[in-house]
């Protein structure tokens, strides 16, 4: 959906914890370049409570999207730093 936008994606992986368990996204941070490797420039998007539980586990800010798998009011049971409902919406926390 997002061609040329992210610089590496992972998702489940043999002998890796599942989420919420924090290390893929400390795996991905580690295969940054050390200028955006840090937490504090990290957001973490996803449509979950175990995402929003991800972010939390990884010390990383979160924003829910309305649009995918579980309720708004399961993801706003997380207090992440914001909840959109439309993918252009992102840009306001970028």
């Amino acid at each position: 959906f997002f061609p040329n936008t992210f610089d590496i994606v992972l998702g489940e992986r043999a002998g890796i914890p599942r989420k919420p368990d924090p290390q893929v996204v400390w795996d991905i941070l580690a295969s940054l370049p050390s200028i955006i490797n840090h937490k504090p420039s990290t957001l973490y998007v996803g449509d979950s409570g175990v995402d929003m539980q991800t972010a939390i586990n990884a010390g990383v800010d979160a924003v829910g999207v309305t649009w995918g798998f579980r309720s708004r009011t399961e993801l706003e049971s997380f207090h992440p730093m914001g909840l959109i409902d439309k993918a252009e919406e992102l840009l306001g926390f970028v």
